[in-house]
């Protein structure tokens, strides 16, 4: 086959393009799992078509006699009859408008095509895709033409109005974007755009372009956008679809600002947690957001990435989030700021869980312990007790000397085997609830039936959200007054509004504590005992940020005060809290 010496660039020029075109659709192929990103194999098969079409019209421009053009020629058809489906699939899988239509009817898209290269292929014999063709040799080299038929028309009907949709696609997708996506839509646009205008000369016979078809050269600037755009604005790699189809379906909120921190797209989640709509949150700062009472987005750090974490209102619930910003930057120039808020209240509430859960079972294996020890000191008092009933000649006599040596040994053991298992604590989750003060005090008073003490506990509506070891902690300033206030005959228990707070009293009719002794009686072995039983209570309220302290005068009785902050209280239907009943025990 001989080349025309004049032919020569425009060949140079076709080959580069189907070069560019063929890295571009090695480039899908790597960086995409085609049989999962539908968009991928449409853009492989442009690719490939356009790079059938340059390469074998190079060779049809560049030959000198016929029969080679025409072969040339048919086998252009392969990445002709292809390319405008595999645009419009490519358009309607990229931007999402159309995708629903484009894999229900996928192979009947295909179905004209396929047509084309047969009808082509066996053209001598009907003579439907052309009516004939001959060399033109008017130009600097020859140049086949050919005499359309009906069948050409039909197919290229078909084409143009699947590019015009594809192009129609990528308009509406680029109305619809934002600035940092709006690159990608452009370059595809464009490069969609150039060999339409090419074909539309050759097929209007605008000046020289009525023999000479220019839509495979437009192919070389068409590879070369999309090439720049591939490396200059990661054409490939952002996807513009995921606006609709992913972002708009995440649960976690998704903002993009400009450079000067104005909000250029939110997607639903995010407007939720601001309780605005597009319209009201478009343009504005991003710290305009969430209202000017929460600086969520401090200008210091705006300009670099960071992350942190925010809690959110709604209603009368706080929530809990990740917020994280990116600078968005195409090499190193930046553009725009990605903020991702992700959920981390269910995480935050585990958390915390596990924290209280940690205070909570120490509690426990301290209360245990507590009560552990106390028998242990009843059974070391009868010990002593016996030793000293016995007779002395019994005292005497080496084997009962050697038993109660061995039995107080056993008790000193025990008593330190419990200390011991203090550093040894097991894990455990239980969740505060929501508890009525009345309730808690009168099952712990219970306890004490039969020892001469009158309870008179205050009935109310009062509710605090405590730990499940309230009725405990009643029972251990219960306990604590009749062990210590030497004559306490009567309890009260009561409750008062003070501000926002609420305060629940614990007094009784006892000695009282000295002055010198009001903190020292919640540490952890100050006391004639243990030492354990206020210091557990103080440990059991604190879980839920409860405050107890001691108020009373020395000589008048005890008085314990419980503070409950604003949000852990709450009281129902009834708005007294001065009805009180007095219980004998």
């Amino acid at each position: 086959m001989q080349i025309h010496p004049a032919a020569f660039p425009y060949m140079v020029a076709l080959i580069f393009s189907g070069l560019i075109s063929t890295l571009l659709a090695v480039k899908a192929y790597k960086a995409f799992n085609y049989r999962r990103v539908p968009f991928a194999k449409y853009f492989i098969l442009i690719m490939l078509s356009m790079s059938l079409w340059s390469v074998n019209y190079a060779f049809e421009v560049g030959s000198l006699d016929i029969e080679s053009k025409y072969l040339f020629a048919r086998l252009q058809y392969l990445g002709i009859a292809f390319a405008p489906v595999a645009w419009f699939a490519f358009a309607a899988e990229y931007t999402g408008v159309a995708r629903k239509f484009v894999r229900s009817y996928e192979k009947v898209l295909f179905v004209l095509p396929f047509l084309a290269i047969v009808s082509m292929l066996t053209n001598s014999l009907h003579g439907l895709h052309f009516e004939g063709y001959y060399l033109d040799a008017s130009g600097g080299f020859p140049l086949l033409v050919f005499i359309h038929g009906p069948f050409f028309w039909i197919f290229y009907v078909y084409s143009f109005v699947l590019i015009l949709l594809g192009i129609y696609f990528f308009i509406k997708q680029f109305v619809h974007l934002t600035v940092p996506y709006r690159a990608q839509a452009a370059i595809a646009l464009t490069a969609a755009c150039v060999p339409v205008f090419g074909n539309l000369l050759h097929i209007g016979d605008v000046g020289p372009f009525e023999f000479f078809d220019p839509t495979p050269f437009s192919f070389t600037i068409t590879g070369l956008i999309l090439f720049w755009g591939t490396m200059q604005h990661e054409f490939l790699n952002i996807i513009p679809i995921a606006r609709e189809s992913v972002i708009e379906s995440m649960n976690d909120g998704y903002i993009v600002a400009d450079l000067s921190n104005s909000i250029v797209d939110i997607n639903t989640a995010a407007l939720g947690l601001a309780g605005k709509t597009r319209k009201e949150v478009f343009g504005k700062s991003l710290n305009e957001l969430f209202g000017a009472e929460m600086d969520v987005f401090p200008e210091d750090i705006l300009e670099e990435g960071f992350s942190r974490e925010i809690s959110l209102k709604s209603g009368s619930e706080s929530r809990f989030f990740t917020l994280s910003v990116t600078p968005l930057t195409t090499r190193d120039d930046a553009e725009g700021k990605l903020v991702m808020i992700h959920d981390i209240t269910e995480i935050y509430r585990y958390q915390e869980a596990l924290k209280q859960a940690n205070k909570k079972i120490n509690l426990m294996s301290n209360i245990t312990r507590h009560d552990i020890l106390n028998q242990v000191n009843v059974l070391s008092g009868y010990t002593e007790l016996i030793s000293e009933m016995l007779p002395q000649d019994v005292k005497e006599d080496p084997r009962i000397g050697k038993y109660l040596k061995n039995l107080n040994k056993g008790i000193e053991t025990i008593h330190s085997q419990i200390i011991f298992t203090r550093d040894y604590q097991e894990l455990g989750v239980v969740s505060p609830t929501w508890q009525s003060v009345s309730s808690a005090a009168r099952e712990a008073a219970f306890a004490f039936s039969g020892q001469g003490i009158k309870f008179s506990i205050e009935e109310n509506d009062l509710e605090i959200y405590a730990d499940p070891l309230l009725k405990k902690a009643f029972y251990n300033l219960f306990d604590n007054a009749k062990t210590h206030g030497e004559r306490v005959s009567e309890i009260w228990v009561s409750s008062r509004r003070a501000g926002e707070q609420v305060v629940i009293e614990i007094r009784d009719n006892g000695v009282g504590v000295p002055a010198d002794m009001k903190e020292l009686i919640f540490e952890k072995s100050v006391g004639k005992n243990t030492g354990l039983g206020l210091f557990l209570v103080r440990g059991i309220l604190s879980i839920t940020g409860l405050e107890i302290k001691e108020t009373g005068i020395e000589g008048e009785g005890a008085r314990f005060e419980i503070t409950v902050p604003q949000e852990n209280w709450r009281k129902g239907s009834s708005d007294s809290m001065d009805n009180s009943q007095g219980q004998d025990f």
